[in-house]
């Protein structure tokens, strides 16, 4: 067994990273019932995370993944969910710049959607993929 590719290695440390950043982010502006410029740099720095993870990914797989169907509903999938955080951190951003009460707690309530399905894109990845990478 040889030694993991630097890309995998890098993909999944900023897979992991971007989960506990968007997880900080989304579950304290949900429970708080508002979005704090704190959340939205949680957010921010998720998302950035997402795209090199996405990117080192894609490195490794000589592109997207997009064939067998399995593949190509994963890879679809993780798009939504990685441009559902960009919303959510885009949407508080505008709730606190402009001091909309109603949209800061609009974005608070629906944050956890994205979060949620970024999670099972997560999960459904490494349960899938995982091994294969190793």
């Amino acid at each position: 067994m040889g030694a993991m590719p630097i890309n995998i290695v890098i993909g999944l440390v900023a897979l992991l990273v971007a989960l506990v950043m968007y997880s900080i982010g989304s579950i304290s502006a949900f429970r708080a019932k508002a979005v704090s410029r704190r959340n939205v740099t949680f957010l921010l720095i998720g998302l950035a995370f997402d795209v090199l993870a996405t990117a080192m990914m894609a490195i490794a797989a000589g592109g997207l993944d997009l064939s067998p169907l399995a593949d190509l509903l994963h890879t679809i999938v993780a798009f939504v969910a990685l441009f559902g955080m960009l919303a959510a951190a885009i949407m508080g951003n505008q709730a606190l710049a402009n001091g909309n009460s109603k949209l800061n707690a609009s974005v608070a309530k629906w944050v956890l959607a994205p979060w949620a399905l970024w999670v099972f894109v997560f999960v459904w990845g490494m349960i899938s993929r995982g091994s294969q990478r190793l």
